[in-house]
Protein backbone atom coordinates (compact mmCIF):
# COMPACT_ATOMS: atom_id res chain seq x y z
CA UNK A 1 0.00 0.00 0.00
CA UNK A 2 2.37 2.25 0.97
CA UNK A 3 3.89 2.11 -3.21
CA UNK A 4 0.54 2.99 -4.23
CA UNK A 5 0.33 5.93 -2.08
CA UNK A 6 3.11 7.46 -3.15
CA UNK A 7 2.18 7.05 -6.68
CA UNK A 8 -1.45 8.37 -5.99
CA UNK A 9 0.55 10.87 -4.05
CA UNK A 10 2.80 11.85 -7.18
CA UNK A 11 -0.22 11.80 -9.66
CA UNK A 12 -2.09 14.07 -7.47
CA UNK A 13 0.62 16.36 -7.33
CA UNK A 14 1.51 16.46 -10.54
CA UNK A 15 -2.41 16.90 -11.84
CA UNK A 16 -2.31 19.80 -9.39
CA UNK A 17 1.02 21.32 -11.23
CA UNK A 18 -0.68 21.38 -14.42
CA UNK A 19 -3.93 22.55 -13.17
CA UNK A 20 -1.71 25.79 -12.00
CA UNK A 21 0.36 25.48 -15.32
CA UNK A 22 -2.86 25.33 -17.35
CA UNK A 23 -4.75 28.23 -15.38
CA UNK A 24 -1.75 30.78 -14.77
CA UNK A 25 -2.72 33.05 -17.62
CA UNK A 26 -6.34 33.29 -16.17
CA UNK A 27 -7.22 35.99 -13.87
CA UNK A 28 -8.15 35.15 -10.32
CA UNK A 29 -10.23 37.99 -9.82
CA UNK A 30 -12.58 39.72 -12.58
CA UNK A 31 -14.49 43.15 -10.97
CA UNK A 32 -16.30 42.20 -8.18
CA UNK A 33 -16.70 38.27 -8.70
CA UNK A 34 -14.43 35.23 -9.06
CA UNK A 35 -12.56 35.19 -12.28
CA UNK A 36 -11.50 32.14 -14.44
CA UNK A 37 -8.88 30.86 -12.35
CA UNK A 38 -10.67 31.17 -8.59
CA UNK A 39 -12.27 27.62 -8.54
CA UNK A 40 -9.03 26.41 -10.75
CA UNK A 41 -6.56 27.54 -7.97
CA UNK A 42 -8.18 26.40 -4.70
CA UNK A 43 -8.55 22.86 -6.56
CA UNK A 44 -5.31 23.11 -7.30
CA UNK A 45 -4.04 24.13 -3.22
CA UNK A 46 -6.51 21.26 -2.59
CA UNK A 47 -4.91 18.66 -4.49
CA UNK A 48 -1.26 19.91 -3.59
CA UNK A 49 -2.21 19.48 0.00
CA UNK A 50 -4.11 16.02 0.16
CA UNK A 51 -0.96 15.02 -2.10
CA UNK A 52 1.64 16.44 0.40
CA UNK A 53 -0.42 14.83 3.51
CA UNK A 54 -0.58 11.19 1.34
CA UNK A 55 3.38 11.43 0.74
CA UNK A 56 4.26 12.32 4.28
CA UNK A 57 1.86 9.68 5.76
CA UNK A 58 3.01 6.93 3.46
CA UNK A 59 6.43 7.73 4.16
CA UNK A 60 6.18 7.86 8.11
CA UNK A 61 4.10 4.25 7.70
CA UNK A 62 6.61 1.95 9.06
CA UNK A 63 5.08 -1.71 7.89
CA UNK A 64 3.12 -2.77 4.49
CA UNK A 65 -0.34 -3.14 4.44
CA UNK A 66 -2.05 -4.59 1.64
CA UNK A 67 -3.81 -2.05 -1.07
CA UNK A 68 -7.80 -2.65 -0.28
CA UNK A 69 -9.12 -2.21 -3.95
CA UNK A 70 -12.55 -2.46 -3.97
CA UNK A 71 -15.08 -5.08 -4.82
CA UNK A 72 -16.80 -5.42 -7.99
CA UNK A 73 -20.16 -2.92 -6.82
CA UNK A 74 -17.20 -0.50 -5.91
CA UNK A 75 -15.32 -0.58 -9.14
CA UNK A 76 -18.71 0.00 -10.60
CA UNK A 77 -19.58 2.92 -8.55
CA UNK A 78 -15.91 4.51 -9.47
CA UNK A 79 -16.58 4.34 -13.15
CA UNK A 80 -19.73 5.30 -13.45
CA UNK A 81 -18.83 8.24 -11.41
CA UNK A 82 -15.80 9.18 -14.23
CA UNK A 83 -18.69 8.39 -16.83
CA UNK A 84 -21.29 10.80 -15.38
CA UNK A 85 -18.23 13.65 -15.16
CA UNK A 86 -17.43 12.64 -18.61
CA UNK A 87 -20.76 13.14 -19.74
CA UNK A 88 -21.12 16.84 -17.81
CA UNK A 89 -17.97 17.66 -19.56
CA UNK A 90 -19.47 16.84 -22.82
CA UNK A 91 -22.46 18.09 -22.19
CA UNK A 92 -21.88 21.47 -20.80
CA UNK A 93 -21.12 23.37 -23.77
CA UNK A 94 -24.26 22.07 -25.24
CA UNK A 95 -27.21 22.21 -23.05
CA UNK A 96 -25.67 24.79 -20.89
CA UNK A 97 -24.57 24.76 -16.82
CA UNK A 98 -28.43 24.48 -15.97
CA UNK A 99 -29.44 21.51 -17.87
CA UNK A 100 -26.21 19.16 -17.80
CA UNK A 101 -25.66 20.41 -14.28
CA UNK A 102 -29.48 18.96 -13.57
CA UNK A 103 -28.78 16.12 -15.76
CA UNK A 104 -25.28 15.10 -14.08
CA UNK A 105 -26.61 15.45 -9.83
CA UNK A 106 -29.51 13.54 -11.05
CA UNK A 107 -27.55 10.40 -12.78
CA UNK A 108 -25.18 10.84 -9.76
CA UNK A 109 -27.91 10.49 -7.09
CA UNK A 110 -29.95 7.90 -9.26
CA UNK A 111 -27.07 5.70 -10.70
CA UNK A 112 -23.78 6.13 -9.34
CA UNK A 113 -25.26 6.53 -5.59
CA UNK A 114 -28.60 4.72 -5.92
CA UNK A 115 -30.87 7.32 -3.93
CA UNK A 116 -34.24 7.19 -3.68
CA UNK A 117 -35.96 8.79 -6.64
CA UNK A 118 -38.23 12.26 -5.13
CA UNK A 119 -35.49 13.12 -3.02
CA UNK A 120 -32.58 12.85 -5.76
CA UNK A 121 -35.50 14.85 -7.92
CA UNK A 122 -35.26 17.58 -5.41
CA UNK A 123 -31.64 17.22 -4.70
CA UNK A 124 -30.80 17.98 -8.36
CA UNK A 125 -33.12 21.01 -8.94
CA UNK A 126 -32.10 22.95 -5.31
CA UNK A 127 -28.60 22.10 -6.17
CA UNK A 128 -28.86 23.87 -10.19
CA UNK A 129 -30.56 26.55 -8.64
CA UNK A 130 -28.28 27.70 -6.06
CA UNK A 131 -25.71 27.60 -8.67
CA UNK A 132 -27.80 29.59 -10.94
CA UNK A 133 -28.64 31.69 -8.14
CA UNK A 134 -24.89 32.81 -6.66
CA UNK A 135 -23.03 32.54 -9.41
CA UNK A 136 -25.73 33.36 -12.26
CA UNK A 137 -27.48 36.08 -10.42
CA UNK A 138 -25.36 37.19 -7.31
CA UNK A 139 -21.84 37.05 -8.41
CA UNK A 140 -22.96 37.91 -12.42
CA UNK A 141 -20.67 35.15 -13.73
CA UNK A 142 -20.53 34.03 -17.00
CA UNK A 143 -21.68 30.72 -16.73
CA UNK A 144 -22.25 28.24 -20.29
CA UNK A 145 -25.12 28.90 -21.68
CA UNK A 146 -24.85 26.12 -24.41
CA UNK A 147 -27.30 25.72 -27.44
CA UNK A 148 -30.78 26.10 -24.99
CA UNK A 149 -29.66 29.16 -23.68
CA UNK A 150 -29.81 28.87 -20.19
Amino acid sequence: MRRMDIAAAIFLLLCSALVVLGTRHLPYWADFAPGPAFASIWVAVAGFAIGAALLVQAFRRDKHVPVDWPDRAGARQVLLGIGTLWLLLILMPLLGTALSGLIFVALFLLVVARRPVVPSLITSVVTVALIEGVFGLWLNVDLPKGLVGF
